[in-house]
């Protein structure tokens, strides 16, 4: 470390030995400098910004028990990483790793500063001022189920998740009115599920009016509550769509197929389905969620000896598994396909349910096999609507970052984020383009280089599978 400036004698500086020998988590107050206009050298060698995933527990963090709460925490030889609470059950986290020069930033009440060259950065680490570099480094952040976190690793996109696909309410034109439901959304990916915005859409031809849609907490880990108002509507089955999503998620906006079944008790027993359609995708050798169909009595009296009977189409069979909790309707009809050792392709086949006494009706189950490598959901990256659209940090192949870039209508780009010059990860540039933080290599949508104080090759290609029309890709 170089002695202090001469317009900051006497203050102090932290630099990355003394940081790592501090304990595991700090105050905030450990890493705001006295003064703050001194120049110090970088590290020797340029630390990673991507430290391995740790686990912190922020019920025993008094600094993060509130809405806005922040601490520094150190796990083992790692660099520093800022953690801060960004709503009720929603964390963000970010490494201290200056991308100038490696440098530590320090914390303080109105941002981050760089001692090193004075870059100056947001709270949620977006660069302002100063020296010019990128943003600060965002890590993943992933709820345990016991309330701890896993934080480190390069952040991967929300994926919203919801423990129901499917909601029937069960009715007649004189009985009380049905109990609301709910459905639980949650994060299955990384980083703050937030934002979130839900919709409603009658089938076609359809009353309307006749559902009512609320969230808990516009973040996940939420609750959707839905209740139907039955209001006078005659006897009948109606039907809607609640779309849940938010921006940037990796599955897309995901749906609820609702029904309000109206039930005649004077009519004989008849059978009545949520969903007459299944999709399934899954990469080679995974096994997709199961996905359930509700079975209710649309008439009078009882329905019961519910049974399935599946066919297949041309392509593949012995790949789904369908059964009921019971025999009885109401019944739930659990649809789960075994991928297994399917190649890549499309497969079909129709499940008919069947009861006692009455009409049978059918289910056609989709199941898509995409290669294995990272699936891209394209829909969640808006950048790549457009012809030379990039996305950057989609997911990870052979450890690490990717970027996606649009080539054309039909056609597209995969690249590695590390820079082919000393291996610095790249960042996105106005959604067009990749620049090096590093030495500030400029590469285009293609990936190839323009140009930078120190020649580099162009970006690492990668190998793209995609069928013209389809909503995901493959990188491998």
């Amino acid at each position: 470390m170089t002695p202090d400036h001469p317009s900051c004698s006497g203050c102090g500086h932290l630099d990355r030995r003394q940081f790592l020998a501090s304990a595991s988590v700090l105050s905030l107050g450990a890493l705001v400098a006295g003064c703050g206009d001194g120049i110090i050298s970088g590290p020797e060698q340029i630390p990673t910004s991507l430290p391995q995933p740790f686990r912190i527990d922020p019920a025993t963090i008094p600094e993060l028990a509130p809405v806005g709460g922040r601490t520094v925490v150190v796990s083992g030889a790692s660099t520093p990483v800022l953690v801060e609470r960004v709503g009720s059950q929603q964390f963000r986290a970010l490494s201290l790793v200056c991308p100038h020069r490696g440098s530590i930033v320090n914390v303080a009440s109105d941002g981050l500063r760089c001692p090193n060259h004075d870059a100056r950065f947001a709270n949620d680490g977006t660069w302002l001022s100063g020296q010019p570099t990128t943003d600060l480094t965002p890590l993943d952040v992933r709820r345990n189920a016991d309330g701890s976190l896993l934080v480190g690793g390069p952040r991967t996109p929300a994926v919203l998740g919801l423990d129901r696909s499917s909601i029937v309410f069960v009715s007649t034109p004189t009985g009380n009115a049905p109990a609301p439901q709910t459905v639980a959304i949650s994060n299955g990916g990384g980083g703050v599920l937030g934002n979130l915005a839900v919709s409603l859409a009658y089938g076609a031809n359809q009353r309307t009016g006749w559902l009512a849609i609320a969230l808990s907490d516009a973040a996940a880990p939420t609750t959707l509550t839905l209740t139907a108002l039955r209001g006078a509507l005659p006897v009948g089955n109606y039907t809607a769509t609640v779309t849940v999503g938010a921006a940037g998620i990796g599955n897309g906006a995901q749906t609820i197929a609702v029904s309000l079944l109206i039930q005649d008790p004077t009519t004989p027993a008849s059978l009545q389905l949520s969903s007459s359609a299944l999709t399934f995708a899954a990469p080679v050798g995974t096994v997709p969620a199961a996905q359930t169909v509700q079975c209710n009595n649309a008439g009078g009296g009882t329905l019961t000896g519910l049974s399935v009977a599946i066919a297949y189409g041309a392509t593949g069979t012995n790949w789904l598994s369908a059964s009921f909790n019971q025999v009885t309707a109401p019944a739930t009809l659990t649809v789960r396909p075994a991928v297994g050792a399917l190649a890549v392709g499309t497969y079909t086949a129709t499940i008919t349910v069947l009861a006692a006494g009455v009409a049978s009706r059918t289910v056609a189950v989709t199941l898509t096999v995409s290669p294995a490598g990272l699936v891209v959901t394209l829909s969640a990256w808006p950048a790549l609507a457009n012809v030379g659209g990039v996305a950057g940090s989609v997911g990870n192949v052979n450890g690490g970052p990717v970027a996606i870039t649009r080539l054309s209508a039909t056609s597209f780009g995969a690249f590695s984020m590390r820079c082919p010059h000393a291996g610095t990860t790249i960042t996105v540039v106005s959604g067009t383009s990749f620049r090096c933080p590093n030495h500030g290599a400029l590469f285009n949508s293609a990936g190839v280089w323009q140009s930078s104080p120190q020649r580099a090759e162009n970006l690492t290609p990668l190998t793209v599978i995609y069928t013209p029309g389809a909503t995901t890709l493959s990188v491998v």
